[in-house]
């Protein structure tokens, strides 16, 4: 009996995290996301060979590079390996207010201990902050990282020579990392893939009334952004550096959040990229002629294919409520009860969190059940024609998640200013990543619950920036915050 094929697709991605005030790392979350999901995932490859396709955006393969080099100035590291002795009041209170929080893989007796001393707000000893310092450094790290094991199984009473092991051991993991997808990559196990370089939503940059044409309802910023040049050199630059690091020219690229319009596709085409992906609720919404039931479609001359919501997303939120086999066994025979070819595209970093053993006992089932049914992007066959593409993302089939709620709409009138004022090489650098899709998706209204200045403050600065280096005016709106407390 003839097995039904799937495509496998894990999108890794994280944002400029660079603070161009304090020229530091501002967030650890690509440290640490090295450490852990980015690691798990090429570690087991190696030993479970599946075929699948791994995405990086532009932005991360630089971010990592930097780390590999070891040139990287971030306030969280440094902090986490500074001698206890010798932190400042303002150093400790930073470590017990943003080290001690609930953690995925912090979940040892002395570290909870140390959680429930913050919440009764008593005063922390020398020793205690060393363990503080070293157990959010430990929870970083993957559970197949051996290195470090003996220091986890030890979990209290860490000393500063505890600290070296771990710096060592953070270089090697992260220095290995690009090297280790490499060879996936050449041995032809996977397929690697781009998205443009600071993860911008195409479709807005070439024009953001295309919010208004993917959803009638939409309310659109005060100023219009029409800057497909933009655009263009979001996706050449992402491009560039992944055949700097990988030897040779993507065929795929991962539009960011699965953003694509018929603009966009042009484009995405006219610079070498062959095949792309996005959300099925994009192809309902579009005009096709062909077998209804298909993944993949032809549009413009580019492939592209069209994920599995629901089968995607129980490997996001279900599957890491069952027993691992179990849930191998409900993937594999989703795809074998299908008449087409599946096509299933995630979050590659994030999920494993929220599994037992941060996923690597579902990754091992999972890679082993797919074994003999996965394809490449490259290999999937179009099956029919797109005659028109319906404006839209893997997010509801819209764009309402980075524009069109109040504070994302102000902060697309900010960037329009300052695209329309600046023009100069180095203040559009400071641009384009102000462009990124995070900052959007942290203004929207979706996320009510979860407040996070970081992005309001990052996105500003680099507007800041940019009217600095052109040395032009800042203007004074950009020192108040948009995000608002909830």
């Amino acid at each position: 009996m003839k097995k039904n094929n799937v495509v496998v697709w894990l999108h890794m991605h994280q944002p400029d995290y660079f603070d161009p005030v304090s020229k530091t790392q501002y967030l650890p979350w690509v440290r640490r996301h090295a450490l852990s999901g980015y690691y798990t995932v090429a570690k087991l490859l190696s030993t479970y060979p599946a075929r699948i396709n791994i995405n990086f955006s532009g932005i991360l393969i630089k971010q990592i590079s930097d780390y590999a080099e070891n040139n990287v100035n971030e306030y969280y590291k440094a902090l986490e390996e500074k001698d206890a002795k010798s932190l400042t009041e303002s150093e400790i209170n930073f470590i017990i207010l943003h080290f001690l929080v609930p953690l995925p893989n912090a979940n040892s007796a002395r570290f909870k201990e140390l959680l429930s001393k913050k919440e009764r707000r008593e005063k922390f000893s020398t020793d205690e902050i060393r363990d503080a310092q070293v157990l959010f450094s430990l929870s970083a790290f993957s559970p197949l990282i051996e290195d470090v094991k003996a220091l986890k199984a030890k979990e209290r009473n860490f000393t500063e020579q505890d600290k070296q092991l771990i710096k060592q051991t953070e270089n090697k993991i992260i220095g290995s990392l690009i090297g280790m997808y490499k060879n996936l990559y050449e041995s032809g196990q996977i397929e690697l893939t781009i998205t443009p370089f600071y993860h911008p939503i195409l479709p807005l940059l070439i024009d953001s009334n295309s919010a208004k044409e993917s959803k009638e309802d939409s309310i659109l910023p005060y100023g219009r952004f029409m800057h497909p040049e933009d655009a263009s050199k979001q996706i050449k630059t992402a491009i560039e550096i992944f055949e700097k690091t990988f030897g040779k020219k993507p065929q795929g690229m991962w539009p960011a959040e699965g953003s694509i319009s018929n603009e966009a596709v042009e484009l995405i085409k006219e610079n070498g990229i062959e095949w792309i992906g996005t959300d099925e609720a994009v192809l309902r919404m579009s005009k096709t002629n062909g077998p209804p039931d298909s993944s993949v479609w032809n549009a413009h001359g580019m492939k592209i294919l069209f994920r599995d919501h629901a089968l995607s997303d129980k490997i996001g939120f279900v599957y890491n409520k069952m027993q691992p086999a179990n849930a191998a066994d409900d993937f594999y025979n989703a795809v074998q009860s299908a008449e087409k070819t599946k096509v299933v595209i995630l979050d590659g970093e994030n999920p494993w969190e929220f599994y037992p053993n941060s996923g690597i006992d579902f990754l091992k089932a999972w890679f082993s059940k797919i074994e003999e049914i996965t394809v490449s992007g490259s290999e999937a066959e179009a099956e029919g024609e797109m005659e028109s593409i319906h404006p839209g993302s893997w997010i509801n089939g819209y764009f309402d998640t980075w524009i069109g709620h109040k504070e994302s709409n102000i902060a697309w009138d900010y960037l329009i200013n300052a695209r329309e004022k600046l023009g100069s090489e180095d203040a559009l650098k400071e641009l384009y990543i102000a462009e990124g899709s995070d900052t959007f998706w942290w203004f929207s209204d979706f996320h009510k619950k979860e407040v996070d200045f970081s992005f309001d403050y990052l996105f500003r600065m680099h507007l800041i920036s940019a009217y600095k280096l052109q040395n032009e005016k800042v203007p004074p709106y950009l020192n108040y915050p948009i995000k608002e407390a909830k």
